[in-house]
């Protein structure tokens, strides 16, 4: 498993604050992943999570633009935007109920707030996972559901270095260029994205499962390249063979 390096918890998140302060108006552009095809593939996770979660209360973690929280209307009652940047939250306002600047590893809710809790393309910027899953164990109701998707497997990773690396690096010249047409840090950028080498998600499973979860974990390929995703998009894999993890995770009664 890869190392984590000696860098400050806290610097890895005031780089998440500042990096996303700066890219507040700008983030859906600077991404450039957040499709329409990517919004229906979520949408309907988010109508099989609602089938099983207890009521209509969500929690979207790292709520950034505000994605998840668009798809989840017209299912999810009530719509509750968690981010460190008090700027994206503000851009994106109008995408849920209540937005909240907050730390996941704080969260400013009663035990037993919610009925599900969403974390999408964000495990790649935490520096640690047991405050995430403390605090999902202290929020959600039994039976609420955790679900977590779109960050790099560590696994697929090491097995697929060098082809990574080398799209990887294509792309960073894109990523520099778009961060300094809005003055914004590339060295922020770079520590935000401290799980770049992939999360394990044998060792988040884990943690769940450690804090009363039943936990169902899942790779695949949808969003990667659109041309693949009505053939492979949306298969489960086996760990190591599909970039992207998604986890489910349902808080036993």
């Amino acid at each position: 498993m890869k190392t984590v390096p000696a860098i400050p918890k806290q610097a890895v998140k005031e780089a998440n604050r500042k990096l996303y302060d700066d890219m507040a108006r700008d983030y859906e552009r600077i991404d450039g992943r957040r499709t329409p095809e990517l919004a229906e593939w979520l949408r309907s996770n988010l109508d099989d999570i609602r089938r099983i979660a207890p009521g209509g209360n969500l929690l979207d973690i790292g709520a950034g633009s505000g994605f998840v929280t668009r798809c989840a209307e017209g299912i999810f009652d009530n719509r509750v935007g968690v981010d460190l940047s008090r700027k994206i939250l503000a851009e994106s306002s109008g995408t849920f109920d209540m937005g909240v600047c907050a730390d996941v590893d704080n969260l400013p809710f009663a035990d037993g707030a919610f009925d599900a809790a969403t974390c999408f393309a964000v495990l790649h910027h935490m520096y640690d996972y047991g405050g995430l899953v403390s605090e999902m164990a202290r929020v959600l109701k039994p039976g609420g559901v955790f679900y977590s998707d779109h960050d790099l497997d560590f696994a697929f990773r090491r097995n697929f270095a060098a082809p990574i690396a080398l799209y990887r690096m294509f792309k960073d010249k894109g990523t520099r260029k778009k961060l300094s047409d809005i003055n914004a840090s590339y060295d922020d950028y770079a520590l935000s994205e401290f799980r770049s080498d992939g999360v394990p998600s044998e060792e988040i499973a884990e943690l769940f499962r450690k804090a009363g979860f039943k936990v169902k974990v899942k790779y695949h390929w949808f969003g990667v390249f659109a041309s693949a995703d009505p053939v492979i998009g949306r298969l489960s894999l086996p760990g190591g063979l599909a970039p992207l993890l998604s986890i489910r995770a349902v808080k036993k009664g």
